[in-house]
């Protein structure tokens, strides 16, 4: 690799105080110190709530902030602008502009991808109980209330029905997105999917790192419950110390060996979907970000959201780190993060 005329790539994170931090850009640099020192060390750092940086040197712009950009940090979002403008004059190519990280709060993604044909779930965004009432009669069917510019799963509510949405309405206190639930695991029952299988038993989310024109899988989780994440997936709960004992003496091994199995397949397979995540990232104007879903029975994704501020930990931190094989995982993820990195990075600077 031609890598002389290169030049460095700034990276535009949080100043302390100034919003959340994940642990992915740590976890990245620590990689890179071992595995690739060269692109480790045209890593330059600028922090919100500092003077503006030179951009002598410079080649590529990164911003690893919190989204919904705008909604949440105005600040560093007023800061992150002016970088970006300055940037352009010049000719330096950035990845996630600031105005694209503003773009994932539930619904204008929605709205974004509901335009661009994305298969997603639709969201409505309520500001009071008669709203909530009328999103609720459109959308006609169970749906989430969550915050609109969150990614967490906490505090998520189901409205299954319309007294359920009736008790929700005098509660609303602030706005909040309403998004249709999409049961796909009554869509593989419907589709007679053998009572044995997971999708079947369980409802399930995948999330999937886009770069650019190109996907890498990260894992596939399973629960009991509509909404799906880490802290109720049955990896979880197959982590915990009573579970791990019951193992060893030989019982409830099935359904452990079946998730590490699916979760490790999902890993290592070709996505036959790859063209929608890679619209999907491109229609909200972001570069790179994980992107959450489940898969229909007939193979194609429906798309819950995207994430480019994603929670990336050690492999050794990672649930059942050693069964799911995490360190090896997570290092091949964040190798192929640093390969994308070089790929963008522009070997002369436009004139």
């Amino acid at each position: 690799m031609d890598t002389g005329a290169l030049g460095n790539i700034l990276i535009v994170t949080h100043g302390p105080g100034r919003g959340r931090s994940v642990p992915t850009g740590h976890v990245f640099l620590t990689r890179l110190e071992t595995r690739d020192p060269e692109l480790a060390a045209r890593l330059e750092f600028h922090a919100t709530g500092y003077p503006a940086p030179s951009l002598s040197g410079i080649r590529l712009v990164v911003f690893w902030l919190g989204d919904p950009l705008r909604q949440k940090y105005p600040e560093c979002y007023g800061e992150a602008i002016g970088i970006a403008q300055a940037a352009a004059r010049r000719g330096i190519p950035v990845l996630n502009p600031p105005d694209a990280l503003s773009n994932t709060a539930k619904t204008i993604q929605s709205a974004i991808w509901q335009r661009a044909g994305i298969p997603s779930a639709p969201v409505r965004c309520v500001q009071s109980g008669d709203d909530l009432l009328t999103a609720f009669s459109e959308l006609a069917g169970p749906s989430f209330l969550r915050g609109d510019d969150t990614h967490s799963e906490r505090a998520v509510r189901v409205l299954a029905d319309q007294a359920d949405a009736d008790r929700a309405a005098p509660e609303l206190r602030a706005a909040a997105a309403l998004v249709r639930i999409h049961d796909v695991r009554s869509e593989y029952r419907a589709a007679g999917v053998d009572p044995s299988s997971l999708f079947g038993r369980f409802h399930h989310k995948a999330r999937a790192f886009v770069f650019r024109g190109e996907v890498k899988a990260s894992h596939l989780f399973f629960s009991r419950d509509l909404v799906v994440g880490l802290s109720n997936c049955l990896l979880a709960r197959e982590a915990r110390s009573k579970r791990q004992f019951l193992r060893s003496l030989g019982f409830r091994r099935n359904l452990f060996n079946e998730l590490i199995a699916s979760d490790l397949a999902y890993f290592e397979a070709d996505m036959p979907y790859k063209d929608v995540l890679v619209r999907a990232v491109a229609a909200l104007g972001l570069d790179m970000a994980a992107v959450d879903y489940s898969i229909r029975p007939d193979g194609t994704p429906i798309l819950w959201e995207a994430n480019p501020y994603f929670w990336l930990p050690r492999g050794e931190e990672s649930v059942l780190s050693a069964e799911r094989h995490a360190i090896e995982r997570v290092d091949a993820s964040l190798d192929w993060m640093a390969r994308c990195l070089w790929a963008a990075l522009p070997k002369r600077l436009a004139s």
